[in-house]
């Protein structure tokens, strides 16, 4: 049912009415509905089973309220699991439920937060997900799933009377997973051909990806092969042991790993020339700038100068500021960002340069991907964060920056900006703050490419685009108006931008 109306003397249209009379019900929905058959339902239903480490459970607590008295609360150190093993204590007849069974024969009160007889109906239980790439997390699960009747995490270690060291070893003596012999043979091969350079990266990708049991035994046996070409020209064995785990640690590093993660000898400050700082404050650290490029602030013209200036008096005040240069293709975008990032440089402070595309980033000095850089999510939706944490390098990379620029920002979906928002808040500790007051300089041309998006209308495209974020009222627009390539011919550039204008 369709209509066109005229608007009533007041110019308003009743779409109210216009929906009711447009609704069309179908004579089978009509008949589910007449005879009160539920349209959908979900039998039996499924309850979600937290799966966590001794003491690494959620806890939902009010922003305002004081962390100590969060965590001395009882409900606090209380979860599915833990409950699970407290109804084992007091229940002897249900200690032979496995815990993914436990909701067929229990229920979860939310509010007290235990494990009450289920009197009616039934439900199913699922344990969340665990990859193995998790590591404890995930033989607890394997123990969970095939083990019933304990009462705590140290009764679950328990084995034959004897307490294992960890979840893995446990269900290793229990049968449910095998030792895998084939890491130190992999290793023990490579030895025969392999420099020690190799043989530390191939180390550190089964550190990565192979998850070994016995971290420490593996470097006990092949620490000598490693560590070959050091021990060669330093007799100092103290020595030969730090400059490997070194090292080791910066191939960890670049796939995303820290050394702490793994049962490594500790790595001493003194051979340390880093001195434990992260390696992505290193990176942006000694970035080179071209001494070029601080010149260039004496070549703007009059719009470049204007944003040149208030960026920067923002970065000097360290009072916080979103900007937005907006300026169509050939208006000296670029050559802004490089005077501006050479600025900040040479002073000895940290400007992160990134780009949505990896061309458009490698155009600038030390440029990066906004991605890579801020850890964005591939699938970003309303509400998410960046996918590192406070305590990452990342995290104290955008701490300790001064400028931060984003340029092809209009090429992004504003769920990517708005994640970093959230992260950069959190981090910051200055929620009330856009980007948790740092400089945040975002550049581009709508009149180009727009975010992508699969299947889009067009309306689905404009809301995908920076300007319907909630963060677009808070931003300052800079202009660029003057075709810096085509200014010896003024009609082609006055062309270029009614083009890009639509007129």
């Amino acid at each position: 049912s369709f209509s066109i109306d005229q608007p009533d003397s007041d110019g308003n249209i009743d779409e109210i009415k216009r929906y009711v009379d447009a609704r069309w019900v179908t004579p089978p929905e009509a008949m589910w509905r007449i005879f009160g058959f539920p349209l959908c339902a979900n039998d039996p239903s499924v309850l979600q089973l937290p799966l966590h480490l001794p003491n690494m459970h959620r806890v939902a607590f009010n922003e305002q309220a004081d962390l100590t008295d969060v965590v001395a609360s009882e409900k606090a150190s209380k979860s599915m699991l833990t409950e699970y093993f407290k109804a084992n204590q007091n229940h002897p007849w249900a200690r032979n439920i496995l815990y993914k069974d436990f909701p067929g024969r229990f229920t979860w009160q939310k509010g007290k937060k235990y494990w009450k007889e289920r009197v009616e109906r039934y439900q199913i239980g699922r344990i969340v997900s665990a990859n193995p790439a998790e590591g404890e997390r995930y033989y607890l699960r394997v123990l969970l799933n095939h083990v019933a009747g304990k009462t705590s995490y140290e009764d679950l270690l328990t084995v034959d009377g004897r307490l294992c060291g960890s979840f893995r070893e446990a269900a290793e003596r229990l049968g449910l997973i095998e030792a895998d012999n084939t890491l130190d043979d992999c290793l023990t091969e490579a030895e025969q051909w392999a420099m020690p350079c190799s043989l530390r990266r191939l180390f550190a990708t089964i550190l990565v990806h192979c998850e070994p049991g016995d971290v420490r035994g593996l470097w006990d046996r092949h620490f000598e092969p490693m560590s070959d070409d050091y021990r060669r020209s330093h007799t100092c064995p103290i020595e030969v042991e730090q400059m490997v785990l070194l090292d080791i640690r910066g191939m960890l590093q670049s796939m995303g790993k820290d050394i702490a993660d793994f049962s490594l000898p500790c790595i001493d400050d003194a051979f340390d020339p880093t001195e434990g700082e992260a390696r992505e404050v290193i990176e942006e650290s000694n970035v080179d700038f071209d001494i070029n490029d601080t010149k260039l602030a004496s070549s703007l013209n009059l719009e470049q100068r204007v944003a040149y200036d208030e960026i920067l008096a923002s970065v000097e005040h360290a009072d916080g500021g979103v900007f937005f240069v907006d300026g169509p293709g050939g208006t000296g975008k670029t050559f802004l960002y490089r005077a501006l990032l050479a600025k900040v440089r040479s002073k000895g402070n940290i400007a992160i340069a990134t780009a949505t595309s990896g061309v458009a980033a490698s155009i600038m000095p030390g440029g990066r991907t906004a991605h890579s850089r801020f850890k964005i999510p591939l699938t970003c939706d309303d509400g998410a964060s960046c996918t590192f944490t406070k305590q990452s390098g990342t995290a104290k990379l955008l701490r300790m920056a001064s400028l931060i620029l984003w340029d092809e920002a209009t090429m992004t979906k504003r769920q990517a900006v708005e994640a970093l928002d959230n992260s950069m808040r959190d981090i910051m500790g200055r929620r009330d703050r856009p980007f948790g007051g740092k400089t945040v300089v975002f550049g581009g041309d709508f009149r180009q490419v727009l975010p992508v998006v699969r299947r889009g209308s067009r309306g689905q495209i404009i809301d995908a685009t920076l300007r319907s974020s909630h963060l677009w009222k808070g931003m300052r627009q800079l202009r660029l108006v003057t075709n810096m390539r085509a200014h010896n011919d003024t009609w082609f550039a006055d062309y270029l931008l009614r083009v890009g204008n639509g007129t």
